[in-house]
């Protein structure tokens, strides 16, 4: 897997492009490690195993792309109010969305999920969950792999080891395992979260928002709270006034999410002069709907 670019977006902001990955998110690393552990562990048989996950959709692209090179079939079973732009694609690129009538009936994806499980022998399957919200490998990808990589790229921009990382979490995996490899290569991190506003994910306090992939409505499982030195809080109009300067400065369309912790970067850019800040940039806004009309 090649390393993405860290461009600078702004003085000190820098922001790591994972949108460019073959997946199109940071979700490939993940999916990618898990696959590749399983391969090799015997838990997934080729031709014979079904991998079956619950997704917003990246974990679900990335996980097309590792079972692909293995001719491993693929289920996933896709919230009906995330984008309905990736749910056709992930279908167009060959994964099977079961339970659909289910969830229309209410059901959550956790719930078809378990209901295949326990329902495999009668449908023929022989399933492997990946289940991304314990599985270690998504934790391992992200400190063994993703977490070096930033670090040779901030060594490469100056020797300035003053850094923060402002991250948003849904498993918490990524912030976690980055985070961890910095401190581990002797950088003095300062981690910010970054939540949609109305929401605290550590004390359950969740409502629907537009930020896919972050805060979704479970305590982020990999995340240990003492890590996390600041918090800031972003409304869909920061979102959007990000992605649209994003895209008339930088020619990117980044997603909600990587539009939400861009905004933070740059607003922390402020009070840390002295330190580099950066961000990830986690997918495109390719895959989601215009929100800009719907914005109050």
């Amino acid at each position: 897997m090649l390393p993405t670019p860290l461009l600078q977006f702004d003085r000190n902001v820098f922001v790591k492009m994972e949108l460019f990955h073959y997946g199109g998110s940071h979700k490939t690393r993940a999916a990618q490690r898990i696959i590749d552990d399983a391969i090799v562990s015997g838990d997934i048989v080729p031709g014979k195993t079904t991998v079956i996950e619950k997704t917003g959709g990246n974990f679900g692209f990335g996980l097309i792309n590792a079972c692909r090179k293995h001719g491993v079939d693929i289920d996933l079973a896709v919230g009906l109010s995330f984008s309905k732009k990736k749910r056709l694609l992930l279908e167009a690129f060959g994964a099977t969305l079961i339970g659909i009538d289910k969830l229309e009936e209410g059901w959550t994806p956790k719930e078809v999920v378990e209901y295949h499980l326990e329902n495999s022998e009668k449908m023929g399957k022989h399933y492997f969950f990946t289940d991304q919200f314990n599985n270690p490998g998504s934790l391992d990808a992200h400190t063994n792999v993703t977490g070096p990589e930033i670090a040779q790229q901030l060594k490469a921009l100056s020797d300035n080891r003053n850094v923060c990382f402002v991250s948003c979490a849904g498993t918490g995996a990524s912030l976690m395992g980055i985070q961890q490899a910095l401190k581990d290569d002797e950088f003095n991190v300062l981690t910010c979260l970054v939540e949609p506003e109305g929401v605290d994910s550590q004390n359950g306090v969740f409502k629907e928002h537009v930020f896919e992939g972050m805060s979704v409505g479970v305590e982020p499982p990999f995340l240990n709270w003492d890590v996390i030195d600041k918090r800031v809080y972003i409304s869909e109009h920061q979102m959007l006034d990000t992605q649209k300067s994003v895209s008339a400065e930088q020619g990117y369309l980044v997603g909600n999410t990587s539009a939400a912790c861009i905004s933070a970067a740059k607003l922390l850019s402020k009070e840390l002069p002295n330190s580099i800040v950066f961000t990830i940039a986690y997918d495109s806004g390719l895959w989601y709907e215009n929100l800009t009309s719907n914005a109050n």
